[in-house]
């Protein structure tokens, strides 16, 4: 089939994958060869070779086979885990498992429709990282497609309800449950656009997290308590078959709940540590289920209030919750979401296809490149259109320019588009110079519109034109995709300069110019200045996920690159999340490309397990200060900081297991940012007072010294730190002080007295300096400017002065991702 659009939607999910093909204006799935819609996300790899889908997920049952078969990798995609294949002696990585995936699916549409599919759109969490974008890119590529663009699933969920919908204006929450990630996305449908106006979401919260949970509390237990079982958890890798197969007839028993009352396990059987079988005879009954499931989708519940609430909405204003994801399919999930959100529940559409459907949709918006289309022959002309394959317009423009591979003129052409179903025809336009057109077309509701491409020369001669069809469909289309977390570079202050914020249309593209903390010496293996590019809402870099960096490297060098050097730092970040980054250096009049490793290393659980025990003592320590403060903010914000205990369960899990490794991650770093805000509370009425005597200082200050520009700064900055003050905003206050520390200085600067003070104090200090003659010299230089009235002079004196004098013992590490050298404002 002559494709103009990419058409083809897949959603790569971590329990299951789906593809399906728009078809005018209708998504379908297509079938795998067990014809089933869906297809498991699994792989099994031997030396006979590899088995994708339900047959590599039901080798989990035995124990010869059960290592060599992976599931729920999406949850690992962009670390720098490798899965073990040891009968086949491979080792993968997430995307390369999960190309195989992909590789099934478009191996399902050749079977099928007997179309070799070269490109497709496959849908991402809206939760999901730089890293983790780049890596289902990475395994697009892998699987052989040329073009991929993503699309984060709760959008296709919108897109496949809401395509030939008739909406004026009106809200949506998509509620994406899926076996291992989770996003709210409200969405406001308006004017045949749907956009994502607020978002939240959990990489590591899912069906697989209630499955284990069930595990973990009830059937291991059980198990440890009654058989040979030493150490039976996550922890030990030693029983990871055995719980594999506990938790596969955990999910079946969980699915089977959603029917009936109780369930019993089957097909579960193991081995105990002396070999003997075990048949796993558990019954588990609904209740139970719930009462363990509950707090894990109230989690999700508390995400989607909060983003409600980040946009003042409430559920009233919402007009349904769309539903997305297996889990969703079980009435008492159902009941749970119904009577904690208040807002109507659809799952009109089915929420195991709903995002593949929605992925095909947007694949219908999606034009080939170039590349992929055929081009013009001898003879024959190409156009180049512009235009949007789907739109709410029922006259869609249509722009473009025709071309003919040996330049023949095409002075005195014309082109004509027709449809040739309800027979409209545009009339013969003629080309504009260099062969350019504008044309607006007529396009009916329901269907897809299918218009031929007809080129006349002067002489009323039909001429070949490739492409000769253009199809347009009447329906839904995304006005832009947002950036979901706020990007920004680290500097050497532990600040977090944001590039992108949180809700900018992609793509996206800034440049900021600053100035480097310290000299990066040329040809020092070890001097790096780093620019560290961070993904986070949080205002201190550290506290935001770590995506990469821009290093700069004396080895790289071919000069030094003094401190206060200008440094260019650009972020280019493409529609489908994708980072580039790179720096430009004007003393060297060089380009430094960013190394952004996107595989990031697999936490330390022992690494996690020694930060955790320093922020459960500073916890301690902040629940004293705020008791003896009577801070009942604080006492809140603490309160409200986690269960350390459900962390703590995490790291030991995690010895054996690197997703709950990377989930116990995630949670410490939010316990931390509690622990931050409950700090930053404390020392809120400290803060005010030193902002509020900087003000008066500065005001002391200006009135006697300062020139008009100055005074009028100094208003505006406690104007600003009023605002501040009132909104309880501390991290900009202490921006605002530093502000008011540099107005000072620069005003106590600009007088003769103040140097001449700093060298008299510097003086005193002559004994301690590293070299006494250049010590006498300059104090004898600094003597004779201050005779002679050379206030410059002087300075360059003390600056000299001061480098003479020993440094006290630098910290270990400087807090912060920039290590000891970074980039200043």
């Amino acid at each position: 089939m002559n494709r103009t659009t990419i058409d083809f939607g897949i959603d790569l999910g971590t329990t299951n994958s789906a593809i399906a093909v728009l078809r005018g204006t209708v998504p379908d799935v297509i079938k795998n060869n067990l014809d089933n819609d869906i297809t498991p996300s699994a792989v099994f790899i031997d030396k006979r070779g590899i088995q994708v889908g339900l047959r590599a997920k039901g080798k989990l049952e035995f124990e010869n086979s059960a290592e060599d078969v992976y599931i729920e990798f999406k949850r690992r995609m962009g670390t720098d885990f490798k899965y073990e294949f040891k009968s086949a002696g491979r080792t993968m990585r997430p995307e390369e498992v999960s190309a195989e995936v992909l590789k099934t699916l478009r191996g399902d549409v050749q079977q099928r429709l007997g179309e070799d599919v070269q490109a497709c759109v496959i849908t991402v969490p809206a939760a999901f990282e730089q890293k983790q974008c780049a890596a289902t890119k990475k395994a697009g590529e892998l699987a052989g497609f040329s073009q991929c663009p993503l699309i984060m699933e709760p959008t296709a969920a919108a897109l496949a309800y809401g395509f030939q919908v008739d909406v004026t204006k009106e809200y949506w929450l998509v509620y994406d449950f899926g076996g291992g990630t989770f996003d709210a996305c409200l969405m406001r449908a308006e004017d045949g656009a749907v956009n994502i106006v607020n978002h939240g979401g959990d990489n590591y919260l899912g069906g697989s997290d209630i499955d284990w949970a069930v595990v973990e509390k009830l059937i291991v237990p059980h198990l440890s308590s009654n058989y040979n079982l030493p150490d039976f958890s996550r922890g030990n890798k030693g029983w990871r078959t055995a719980l594999a197969v506990i938790k596969r007839a955990t999910e079946a028993a969980k699915i089977h709940l959603s029917r009936s009352d109780s369930a019993y396990l089957e097909d579960c059987r193991i081995k105990d540590a002396d070999g003997s079988d075990i048949e796993v005879d558990f019954k588990l009954t609904r209740s139970a289920l719930v009462d363990i499931a509950e707090p894990i989708i109230m989690r999700s519940v508390d995400i989607c209030k909060r983003v409600l609430n980040e946009k003042n909405l409430e559920p009233s204003a919402i007009e349904k919750v769309i539903l997305v994801g297996g889990p969703t399919l079980a009435p008492y999930f159902r009941e749970i979401l119904r009577s904690n959100l208040g807002i109507q529940l659809d799952h009109s559409v089915d929420p195991l296809t709903v995002v593949a459907k929605g992925a095909a949709v947007f694949a219908g918006t999606q034009r080939l490149e170039n590349k992929a289309s055929p081009r013009a022959a001898l003879g024959q002309f190409d156009v180049d259109l512009k235009y949007k394959p789907v739109g709410a317009e029922l006259d869609p423009t249509v722009r473009g320019e025709v071309k003919a591979p040996n330049r023949i003129s095409v002075d005195g052409f014309s082109i004509e588009f027709v449809n040739h179903k309800t027979h409209w025809r545009s009339g013969k336009v003629p080309l504009k110079a260099e062969g350019r057109f504008k044309i607006n077309l007529l396009a009916e509701k329901g269907d897809q519109n299918v218009f031929g491409i007809e080129l006349w020369d002067t002489k009323g001669g039909k001429q070949v034109i490739i492409p000769n069809t253009l199809t347009y469909t009447v329906g839904l289309a995304i006005s832009e995709q947002p950036i979901i977390n706020s990007i920004a570079i680290g500097l050497a202050n532990n600040e977090a300069d944001v590039f992108f914020k949180k809700g900018d249309p992609l793509p996206a593209k800034a440049t900021r110019v600053y100035r480097s903390s310290a000299t990066v010496k040329k040809g020092e293996s070890g001097d790096v200045l780093r620019v560290p590019v961070v993904e986070g809402e949080i205002e201190h870099a550290d506290r935001n996920r770590l995506l990469g960096t821009l290093d700069i490297r004396g080895t790289n060098l071919r000069r030094d690159v003094p401190a206060g050097s200008e440094i260019e730092v650009t972020l280019n970040i493409d529609a489908s999340r994708i980072i580039r980054a790179k720096a430009y250096i004007p003393v060297l009049d060089a380009e430094i490309e960013a190394v952004i490793d996107y595989n990031s290393a697999t936490p330390d659980p022992k690494r996690l397990r020694q930060e955790l025990d320093s922020e459960l003592k500073r916890q301690a320590a902040l629940r004293d200060k705020a008791e003896n403060a009577d801070d009942d903010q604080a006492n809140e914000l603490l309160d409200e900081a986690g269960d350390t205990n459900e962390i703590a369960g995490m790291l030991d899990a995690g010895k054996g297991d690197p997703d709950t490794a990377n989930k116990a991650e995630k949670r410490l770093l939010e316990f931390k940012i509690h622990l931050d805000r409950a700090e930053d509370s404390l020392k809120w009425p400290a803060l005010v007072t030193e902002v509020n005597t900087a003000l008066d200082q500065l005001d002391t200050l200006v009135e006697e010294h300062g020139n008009s520009d100055q005074r009028e700064k100094a208003g505006q900055f406690r104007e600003q730190a009023e605002d501040l003050i009132e909104q309880k905003r501390s991290e900009p206050l202490r921006k605002k002080l530093r502000q008011v520390s540099e107005l000072h200085n620069e005003i106590l600067f600009e007088q003769p007295g103040f140097w001449l003070g700093f060298f008299n104090y510097l003086v005193e200090d002559r004994a301690k300096m590293r070299d006494p003659n250049a010590a006498d010299r300059l104090i004898d230089q600094g003597r004779q400017f201050i005779n002679r009235g050379n206030g410059q002079g002087l300075r360059n004196v003390v600056a000299q002065l001061l480098e003479l004098l020993p440094r006290e013992i630098a910290e270990a590490k400087q807090r912060g991702y920039h290590g000891d050298k970074g980039l200043l404002k």
